[in-house]
């Protein structure tokens, strides 16, 4: 059996899991792991190959981020069984649902959602400071556990359907309305950038998934199409940079393990042998 995950995470969080979730897979089955931002546009070619395709994605309000939107749009009618999973900090209602609900409207047969809570990475509003280093040990712990079961489901083809019943439906519709009214199009132009912080490395350009910030003469500049992922929050070298806050950031968060790289949620991960 062939897996595929998708997989669209701005500071690490979601990829995390979706690397346990591949791991765990990879003791018996294969599977490859691809990085959402660079398949918007030749996904279909891909799916084709797999028997099993998994969606995952931070959870912006119960609502899917804009890139996982376009990602899930582009794709042509596909009958093949998928599961999704989502990050999140609190909860989400049916924030691996709703993204089901969307894979289902593509033909896909979903039969497995899950939920994973992660550590905070809204870095720019006071609320959420933490000066206290996590505990990396236990986050993978609690991940892995969880995506050992989940994937025990999946490669035994019993169906669980994490956040698909009417409470999670109204849970989900609590924060959904509420988000969604904050309109979409004023979101993508959240970014904001400090020109006398801004020392222009660059580094946020190039970690950009849809390359909304370019370098100019007159400094960094907005094309006004951001994700809302906080990558380039959170690993600003002078915190120049800004999306919902007044502040500037303080603790930056740099992923869910000791030393991670941010690099990494932006590249392929295949495995072509077959177990």
């Amino acid at each position: 059996m062939k897996i595929a995950i998708f997989c669209f995470s701005g500071t690490g969080n979601t990829y995390r899991v979706a690397k346990t979730l591949c791991e765990t897979i990879r003791q018996t089955d294969h599977c490859d792991l691809y990085a959402l931002e660079n398949h918007l546009e030749d996904a279909d070619r891909l799916i084709e190959t797999y028997d099993i395709v998994g969606l995952g994605y931070p959870i912006y309000g119960s609502s899917l981020p804009s890139i996982v939107f376009r990602f899930i749009e582009a794709l042509s009618a596909h009958q093949k069984k998928a599961f999704v999973f989502c990050t999140q900090l609190l909860f989400s209602g049916d924030g691996a649902a709703y993204g089901g609900r969307q894979l289902e409207k593509k033909g896909f047969v979903v039969l497995w959602q899950e939920h994973f809570l992660m550590p905070n990475n809204i870095t720019d509003l006071r609320i959420f400071d933490r000066r206290k280093p996590y505990d990396f040990a236990r986050i993978d712990r609690s991940i892995t556990k969880k995506a050992v079961r989940f994937t025990r489901w999946i490669l035994a083809g019993k169906e669980h359907r994490k956040g698909s019943n009417p409470i999670s439906l109204f849970l989900g519709l609590l924060q959904r309305i509420p988000y969604g009214s904050m309109n979409p199009e004023r979101l993508a132009q959240s970014v904001r950038i400090d020109s006398k912080r801004c020392v222009r490395c660059g580094a946020c350009v190039k970690l950009c998934p849809l390359a909304n910030l370019r370098q100019t003469q007159e400094g960094i500049i907005t094309q006004k199409r951001c994700t809302l992922c906080y990558r380039c929050v959170n690993h600003c070298p002078t915190h120049a940079i800004r999306l919902f806050g007044n502040g500037f950031v303080r603790y930056a968060y740099h992923g869910p393990t000791s030393g991670f790289a941010i690099e990494s949620v932006k590249n392929d991960e295949l495995d072509h042998t077959d177990p």
